[in-house]
């Protein structure tokens, strides 16, 4: 059964390198604990998101965008200056629950071009969408 992600979330995970959507394709439980321990973050790449000054942070407890702030990641999950999150259960569901053969191409794909790659990045994105157009919050 496929998991849904609201627009907003997709948008969250189009904010992760190509490579890192990648890996979560292929290895979910790795790469969600790869990036957890790395607490990446930074200015939002969505333009709408950094017009309202909102950046990607890395938590213990999954992926926000949130209000500039944070510094020590001490925000829980349900605090009001969060726009979107994604616990890491959410998106190893959601990167599980993609057709075997996307996952697969994934895996192949991870090693090559970044034109090939963003095909597949594009494809992962897109997957599942039942909703009409984005909305950010």
């Amino acid at each position: 059964m496929t998991q849904h992600l609201t627009n907003d979330q997709r948008l969250l995970l189009a904010e992760l390198e190509s490579w890192q959507l990648l890996g979560l394709a292929d290895a979910p439980d790795y790469w969600c604990k790869h990036i957890r321990d790395s607490q990446g973050g930074g200015t939002a790449r969505n333009p709408e998101w950094r017009t309202a000054g909102v950046w990607r942070i890395t938590y213990s407890w999954g992926l926000a965008m949130s209000e500039i702030g944070d510094y020590m990641h001490e925000r829980k999950r349900d605090a009001p200056e969060h726009r979107v999150t994604l616990t890491w259960a959410e998106i190893t569901r959601w990167f599980e629950s993609l057709p075997a053969e996307l996952r697969a191409e994934a895996r192949r794909q991870r090693k090559l071009g970044i034109e090939l790659v963003s095909r597949v990045v594009d494809q992962i994105l897109a997957h599942g969408i039942t909703e009409p157009e984005p909305t950010l919050w």
